[in-house]
């Protein structure tokens, strides 16, 4: 592809910030440079179809010095590092990651067989096929109650709605719990000392601490010690702790200029001038996209990676745009034969056969009898006759299969034989 636009630089300082780091091939040149997307994989840490080494790399969980094996599949990370030439290798100097979200589950209406849209903390969180779930007590998301803790990590717009990648389940009793969330404030009232995020009202009124600047449009984080209050009808009411100014309040990014940038993000508020990149507009009439991309393809909640370079000028200059691949298809089955690079299954009285590659997920939930499941999982891991669930899309050109996800899991229980 040879797609180049050119993108204000404030629309990469939001995408950078906007984006919960805590998903698409990469074609990012050799060199160093930032990428922002999900974890798909480790024993590295894989991003973005890059597999990166992470031997010299500092990691940071939540502003703490962290560990890899703190990072979970799904987490959406900010990673500083190199590419080698072969385009699916690098390594890492720097990896650092934070939730969208750690709080209270508000209403469950609108989920529907593991997907669709559910209330966190006012803000509208979208569960589609790709995100993962993590629970030490939950067998699905299916299965989550209101007033359930999760954390999110995802893409966000900053006014209440989050694209989930991945949601983990936490309880009162962790010593890490912080009730929070991150967006922009609106509604501001200096003499009610109340905001809002999304749809949830801020009460700062007897907050500890609050940073001095509030004003619509600031980037804030607020965290609370109390429960939050009301209902999905007349609103819901968190009575802060604390507000604090992300970022100076904005939403800048310090690049150094010719700093080779590639991110994910999601798509949104889709006119016929224009849409949104993780929240920040961007005009059609400020892109020089090539007649291979096309930009009637784009529909609202698509994800799409886009690669450049910080300019001179200080702009983002986007040498390529193209669309991630959802999940179509789920299947599970037990595996009959592996290469590499591909898996089969069985299905009934057929086989499946499946392309693994840096951009799947791979996920163990393995835990029958001795075995525990695996954290550094790779497909090198998955033996014949072990039972796997595989999500995936066909590529229209090849016509293969490709895999978004391989997770391992106990087989199931065989059904009992009526006499």
């Amino acid at each position: 592809m040879n797609k180049k636009s050119v993108f204000n630089k404030t629309v990469l300082a939001a995408s950078i910030a906007m984006l919960s780091a805590c998903g698409g091939s990469s074609s990012q040149t050799s060199g160093s440079g930032t990428t922002v997307g999900v974890v798909t994989g480790f024993g590295s840490v894989y991003v973005n179809g890059v597999e990166y080494e992470t031997d010299s790399a500092s990691i940071d969980i939540d502003g703490l010095e962290s560990i890899e094996t703190s990072l979970g599949i799904g987490d959406v990370v900010i990673l500083k590092g190199s590419v080698n030439a072969d385009g699916v290798t690098g390594n890492a100097t720097s990896i650092s990651c934070t939730d969208e979200l750690e709080g209270y589950v508000l209403d469950l209406s609108g989920l529907v067989d593991g997907v669709g849209t559910i209330n966190i903390m006012g803000q509208s969180v979208t569960i589609n096929i790709d995100t993962v779930f993590d629970s030490d007590t939950l067998a699905s998301i299916s299965e989550l109650s209101v007033d359930d803790i999760v954390e999110v990590s995802g893409f966000a717009d900053g006014i209440g709605s989050i694209l989930a990648t991945r949601i983990e389940t936490k309880n009162d009793t962790d010593e890490d719990l912080d009730v929070e969330l991150k967006g922009l404030i609106s509604n501001l009232d200096t003499t009610a000392l109340t905001f809002t995020i999304g749809d949830l009202t801020v009460d700062y009124s007897e907050a500890l601490e609050v940073d001095a600047g509030l004003a619509d449009g600031v980037l804030v984080e607020v965290k609370t010690q109390s429960a939050i209050s009301g209902n999905i009808t007349d609103g819901f009411l968190m009575s802060a702790s604390k507000v604090e100014i992300e970022d100076d309040g904005d939403i800048d990014f310090d690049g150094d200029e010719g700093e080779d940038i590639e991110m994910q993000g999601m798509v949104s508020g889709i006119t016929d001038t224009s849409f949104l990149f993780n929240g920040q507009l961007v005009e059609f009439d400020s892109l020089e996209i090539d007649d291979d991309f096309d930009m009637a393809s784009l529909v609202d909640g698509m994800i799409i990676t886009v690669e450049g370079h910080i300019a001179a000028d200080g702009s983002f200059v986007v040498e390529e745009i193209e669309e991630d691949h959802d999940s179509d298809f789920e299947v599970e089955g037990f595996v009959t034969d592996k290469t590499d690079t591909t898996v089969t299954i069985s299905q009934g009285d057929s086989t499946l056969t499946f392309t693994v590659n840096n951009d799947t997920r791979m996920i163990d939930e393995q835990d029958e009898g001795s075995s525990t499941p695996l954290h550094f999982f790779s497909l090198a891991d998955v033996a014949i006759d072990e039972f796997v669930e595989i999500k995936y899309y066909v590529d229209e050109t090849s016509e293969e299969n490709i895999a978004t996800e391989l997770e391992r899991e106990d087989a199931p229980s065989p059904e009992p034989v009526l006499n």
